[in-house]
């Protein structure tokens, strides 16, 4: 396991992005590398960090200054154009706003906060510090960098693109260092429920029942706001089943960075689904089996792992096609017939994916498949597999693992 010891995950296109401008607000959700993507890419003099008790270290000395001491070192630095970097520096308060919106705009100054409310008052319209400061958004992992990071390891398809899921989440390169997929996810209860804990907690908000049951519903299947809205009554969380209570409460989880919303082809509605496939896990083995009150075995995990897995894949592969070809993505739903997911433009189907997370295939299932897509009216129809070879293409574009690791 010495590989998960020492895996560096490169993040190109964030990395490209934090060399934007001279002043940057660095932001995102807890947890997705924000910290060590600025000290491994940007130049600086001076990376200060600002720990919940205001207190303020400088990481490259590790002394601790005064806020005075701080902002006079700031001053200095940035007027003779040196790089400093303010991790968590919404911890400062307001005051530090208006300190910053005084200060000449030389040098270079890097802010990192883990609380996208924090960026938002930032940039938004009444801001006098509009107009300073480039945005960059840090998310979790790209697919593909994880699949590139996790390619070295000599694996079957099927492993090496569930570990690259994994992967997505940074912490989980510490976790993945106790063995597979399967331990890594025995300890997501020891981690997920902090992650969720701190995010809220630097928004200044308490995990509501509201806000957790929404939470669960979607990791559970319930995706769209009626559904989440009639998850929320039958337990007493809201005091009518109606979904316009509901969307407040989702377009915030949206906002932290928790779920995104997906168009339904065809249809004027939205379905909803866990930005992390850790925290999606978690909680859906927590609602369905109870993982967070106990020890579940390694093979009952195993076997939950392999019930779940499928639609994690396939919403994995939709969106990183998706991000490839620079198309819309959508749902699509019928009654007579399966498509994973439809690629637009202008309207227009482009593209029909079908995803088949089997360790084994029939020709019937391709046949089907075939059938499927045909149906959609997309001029492409993907069928994605884990390993193609062997497989008759049946008029389909085959696309398995090894494909997603191309570039372009």
């Amino acid at each position: 396991m010495a590989i998960i010891l020492t895996m560096i995950i490169e993040r190109p296109s964030q990395a490209r992005a934090l060399g934007a401008g001279r002043w940057l607000l660095v932001y995102g959700r807890r947890k997705t590398g924000k910290s060590f993507l600025v000290e491994r890419t940007l130049p600086f003099e001076d990376y200060f960090f600002v720990t919940s008790d205001r207190t303020i270290l400088e990481k490259k000395r590790w002394q601790e200054y005064s806020y005075d001491s701080f902002k006079e070192i700031l001053r200095r630095d940035l007027g003779s154009g040196k790089g400093v970097v303010v991790d968590e520096f919404h911890r400062l308060g307001e005051g530090f706003l208006d300190y910053l919106h005084a200060l000449p705009q030389s040098g270079r100054l890097t802010l990192v906060s883990s609380t996208l409310h924090t960026a938002r008052l930032l940039l938004e319209r009444r801001s006098p510090l509009l107009g300073k400061f480039g945005e960059v958004r840090i998310p979790i992992i790209d697919l593909a960098d994880a699949l590139r990071a996790a390619a070295g390891r000599r694996c079957g398809p099927r492993e090496l693109l569930e570990r690259a899921i994994f992967l997505r989440e940074p912490v989980t390169v510490n976790l993945l260092e106790e063995g597979d997929p399967v331990a890594a996810a025995s300890m997501l209860k020891l981690t997920v429920p902090a992650l969720m804990g701190e995010i809220f907690a630097e928004e200044d908000r308490k995990i509501s029942a509201v806000y957790e049951g929404a939470i669960r519903a979607v990791a559970a299947g319930r995706c769209t706001s009626a559904e989440v809205s009639s998850h929320l009554f039958s337990r007493g969380l809201i005091n009518r089943n109606d979904p316009s209570l509901v969307q407040q409460y989702l377009e915030n989880l949206q906002r932290f960075g928790i779920l995104h919303k997906l168009p339904v082809w065809g249809r004027n509605r939205h379905v909803y689904r866990h930005v992390s496939p850790l925290t999606r896990i978690f909680y859906y083995l927590d609602e369905k089996y109870g993982a967070a009150e106990r020890d579940i075995p390694p093979a009952q995990m195993e076997r939950y792992l392999a019930e779940l897995m499928p639609r994690i894949v396939e919403d994995s592969v939709r969106e990183l096609l998706g991000a490839r070809l620079g198309m819309r993505v959508h749902l699509h739903e019928a009654a007579d017939f399966e498509v994973d997911g439809i690629f637009a433009t202008f309207r227009k189907p482009e593209l029909a994916l079908a995803v088949k997370w089997r360790s084994r295939l029939e020709r019937n299932d391709v046949v089907k498949a075939r059938e499927s897509l045909g149906r959609s009216g997309a001029k492409r129809k993907i069928l994605f597999v884990p390993e193609k070879r062997g497989i008759p293409a049946e008029g389909l574009e085959l696309m398995d693992v090894r494909d997603l690791l191309k570039t372009g």
